[in-house]
């Protein structure tokens, strides 16, 4: 029941405009900070951006964040758009979103287990370690941090105000160079 209503709400947002309206004004502000940043990072000989989203394609993901914000999908968009920046095999990255401490601890243990059955020593946290780089290519703290801690509000919040933060570090790094 409460699905369908929900998607009933999604359709009237797209049908109406709105939405289409304010994903367009928004990827363009970005785009024009994007581009203007980027172009005083080349002035400056930093590099903090590397390659800019057109408008077209920022809006294509801001409006499917607005739908997945309404259907209760943020995690689907996770992995698809920042999982593959963040992770080798991001697929694999899927049933470790928003664990539980308890699931956590018992999944660092479970891999524990399999490493010590084959040879290795170490603590859980140690073998975990060496698991998630190996697999996911970055350390335990990142992986904790953007997946295992991973919370819908926070993420959407990351994906949407994502270039506008880009743009501030971008801006510190060339003031940086300026000031030296």
């Amino acid at each position: 029941m409460m699905g369908g209503m929900k998607k009933r709400m999604m359709n009237q947002l797209l049908d109406s405009g709105m939405t289409e309206h304010l994903t367009s004004v928004l990827a363009r502000a970005e785009h024009e900070l994007l581009t203007t940043a980027k172009r005083m990072e080349d002035a400056h000989g930093t590099e903090t951006l590397g390659d800019l989203p057109t408008v077209e394609e920022r809006q294509t993901a801001l409006k499917g964040l607005i739908e997945a914000l309404v259907t209760d999908s943020v995690d689907e968009v996770w992995i698809k758009q920042v999982a593959p920046a963040l992770l080798d095999a991001p697929e694999k990255a899927d049933s470790y979103l928003g664990m539980s401490d308890d699931e956590w601890t018992d999944q660092m243990a479970n891999w524990a287990d399999f490493y010590r059955e084959n040879g290795a020593e170490g603590t859980d946290r140690a073998l975990a370690e060496h698991h998630v780089q190996s697999t996911f290519g970055v350390d335990l703290d990142t992986f904790e941090d953007r997946v295992v801690n991973w919370q819908r509000g926070e993420e959407a919040e990351r994906i949407f105000a994502g270039n506008f933060r880009a743009v501030r570090r971008s801006m510190e790094n060339v003031t940086e160079v300026a000031e030296e």
